[in-house]
């Protein structure tokens, strides 16, 4: 029930362009795939998210910067989105593989540990994003046999404009991931309902003091489970854990039976591919260890969660 397939440090069969197989047939979307709303309704949570950026407070942290202006709060970002990678990927949960990741630069996060550091400290050293060829990208993606269009980053809800524009323009009927570490205002979740299949959230920290050392952030924890109900109401709900060396009793164990009492039937992932940064200050510096796997998944079955690999 543990994947050790991601991160890129760890081994795992990802298909680049040049490699990437042709012939496969695109899957039947399952039947019960909900239908996105009509094209007025997402033409104006577009505006509505526009109008956003003048005063930005996507975000908890409330920046109230004019973004269309070109000013730039805590996620470095202008007014567009930047998309700095899209790929079919083999490594993400069984069910969403192969997915379609398109990565958009800019986070409201500051992970210790993150494998992207480098587009969420710098997002403006990627072009915007070309939306014609994002969208020419999705057509041969599915055709190549993604099951989905997984919108990830950096957190792509600090691009939600853009990410709005995109599936707006999606010619292919696909199933939407929004792959996100839930740390938003409620109006991202008020724009986003209607328009995303599969909610993938991370759960990352179990404590406000290990939230503040690890992701700059000491109400991440309250704001991200508060969010992740609300995604429960809307979207099939996948709630992915990293399992973090030494932050069994902080981290992992709260959070595991938070969720076994708010949201028992969720579906878990729980991943034991941590990599510890070459410069590792607050973060953990080494690996998670089989002992500390075996723990969490034997406290996920004690408590009766759903997991999922």
């Amino acid at each position: 029930m543990i994947s050790t397939e991601y991160g890129s440090s760890v081994k795992c069969e990802v298909k680049s362009v040049k490699s990437e197989a042709s012939h496969f047939e695109a899957p039947a979307l399952a039947s019960n795939f909900k239908h996105h709303t009509s094209d007025l309704k997402l033409e104006a949570a577009i505006e509505s998210a526009t109008r956003h950026l003048t005063h930005c407070r996507l975000c908890p942290r409330d920046c109230g910067v004019n973004r269309t202006a070109g000013a730039r709060g805590y996620c470095g970002l202008d007014d567009k989105a930047h998309c700095f990678r899209e790929m079919l990927y083999w490594a993400e949960e069984a069910e969403l593989t192969p997915s379609h990741q398109v990565y958009f630069t800019g986070c409201n996060l500051r992970c210790g540990y993150c494998t992207v550091s480098e587009w969420n400290e710098q997002p403006l050293t990627v072009a915007p994003m070309d939306l014609e060829e994002l969208i020419r990208a999705v057509d041969r993606r599915r055709r190549q046999g993604a099951k989905n269009v997984n919108l990830l980053g950096g957190e792509p809800t600090v691009s939600l404009p853009g990410i709005l524009t995109l599936l707006q323009r999606i010619r292919t009927a696909t199933q939407i991931v929004l792959n996100s570490n839930m740390y938003y205002n409620d109006c991202v979740d008020d724009l986003l309902r209607g328009f995303i299949d599969v909610c993938l959230a991370d759960l990352k920290c179990g404590s406000r003091r290990c939230a503040a050392a690890l992701l700059d952030a000491e109400d991440y924890v309250d704001v991200a489970r508060h969010n992740i109900r609300r995604a429960g109401e809307h979207t099939d709900l996948i709630v992915r854990h990293l399992i973090l060396p030494g932050h069994m009793d902080c981290c992992t164990r709260p959070t595991l039976k938070w969720l076994a009492a708010e949201l028992p039937q969720v579906k878990v992932s729980l991943r034991a591919n941590y990599v510890p940064p070459i410069v590792a200050d607050s973060t953990p510096k080494q690996y998670v260890t089989s002992q500390e796997t075996e723990v969490a998944v034997r406290c996920a079955r004690d408590l009766g969660l759903h997991l999922i690999q």
